[in-house]
């Protein structure tokens, strides 16, 4: 176990933090992101998009007769900070804690640890909820609303293997289960097509404030070993430097990113030109919004200033089901809500239609992204035609 999560989990037995007022009525909602830092935006936007929601939810008059009371916490990429935030809103009588989309791996431990419900962005998925990977049980406490690494890595590994020379692909990713989720769902792809991952490299990145890595070794090392794609599975930071690396020294190949480098415009703003090509995927239904996604996305803009990403929709979402499980079983004991949570089919969100059972505990499949390319002339993410 990572000796972080070993002292987050060691410090979760209590903390005191400040939290909202709530009447003893009020139903507690405990929030964990990380709203500072490399993936600082992801954070923002996973509280806007709950906060969202409960607000939409009280408007109507609330769930069976109580009011939500959101208490959104910032763990700073810390699974210490994160650990304790949870003890503190169990302590509270949270009756459910959602995230974190920084800190997964510590939220989804902890859930099992007090076998307590905890929904949400959960990192994004994969390795974080599905510790031995997709066909092996999942979290039993954890339901994430996250992109899922797994659909994002298979899809850009499907893609490599029809589009790199002999499929040889390069893989950067972080160490974590995102980054390791990440190239797990892209060994899928390629363990299907009796092939292998020409290189795996893991790089060690500093995401509670966001510098950038030393990438140029990577860059020299895929040129010497004449690679032409390279799955950057990094932070949009890290993302823009690796494209500016390639520029320095002269080198062209297929750049892939991940679910993160199209959800806002870090990666597109630090890297410009540099960026036109970089190969990721979208939500179908984020490139092709329907008219109640859309009028949701002018609401958020209305209200906080700034566009509204898929990690916001999921961050919805989760609340929203949320209400419908609180209204199906009447109750928020911990195992009626998991039995709850597990029984959800056929739910309408804004980023699909989700459900979840035993053995599913992941809203978001391959089946319902779409590979898209950044194209710099108009600033923006195109479905990628072939």
């Amino acid at each position: 176990m990572d000796k972080k999560l070993k002292t987050a989990l060691a410090l979760s037995a209590f903390v005191a933090v400040a939290t909202p007022t709530f009447a003893q009525e009020d139903y507690l909602v405990g929030l964990i992101a990380g709203t500072t830092g490399a993936y600082g935006a992801v954070g923002i936007a996973v509280v806007n998009g709950a906060q969202m929601a409960v607000d939409e939810i009280n408007a109507a008059g609330g769930v069976n007769g109580h009011k939500l009371v959101l208490d959104a916490n910032n763990d700073d990429a810390s699974a210490t900070l994160s650990g304790q935030h949870y003890a503190r809103l169990l302590s509270d009588g949270a009756i459910v804690i959602a995230g974190s989309p920084d800190t997964g791996p510590t939220t989804a431990q902890l859930a099992e640890r007090y076998q307590f419900p905890t929904i949400g962005v959960v990192d994004d998925g994969g390795l974080t909820i599905y510790t031995e990977g997709p066909d092996g049980p999942p979290n039993e406490w954890a339901w994430s609303f996250g992109l899922n690494t797994f659909a994002w890595g298979e899809k850009i590994g499907e893609h490599a293997l029809s589009h790199c020379p002999d499929g040889q692909l390069a893989v950067l990713h972080d160490p974590s289960t995102y980054g390791q989720g990440g190239l797990y769902g892209i060994q899928i792809a390629y363990n299907k097509a009796g092939k292998e991952v020409a290189m795996d490299h893991t790089i060690t990145e500093n995401w509670s404030t966001g510098a950038t890595a030393g990438l140029m070794p990577e860059v020299e090392a895929i040129k010497a070993a004449g690679l032409k794609c390279v799955v950057v599975w990094l932070t949009p930071q890290d993302q823009a430097a690796f494209a500016q690396d390639l520029q320095t020294v002269g080198y062209d190949v297929i750049m892939y990113g991940n679910d993160v480098t199209n959800a806002d415009d870090t990666f597109s703003s630090l890297a410009g030109e540099l960026g036109d090509g970089l190969i990721t995927a979208a939500l179908t239904t984020e490139l092709f919004p329907n008219e109640r996604l859309q009028a949701w996305r002018d609401e958020y803009r209305t209200r906080f200033g700034l566009e509204p990403s898929p990690f916001a929709a999921g961050s919805y979402d989760s609340m929203m089901m949320l209400k419908q499980v609180l209204e199906d079983v009447g109750s928020t004991d911990p195992e009626a809500l998991k039995n709850g949570f597990n029984s959800v089919q056929n739910f309408d969100g804004l980023t699909g239609t989700l459900g979840f059972s035993e053995q599913d505990h992941l809203t978001i499949n391959a089946e319902q992204i779409t590979l898209v390319e950044y194209d710099a002339a108009s600033d923006s993410w195109v479905e990628l035609k072939d």
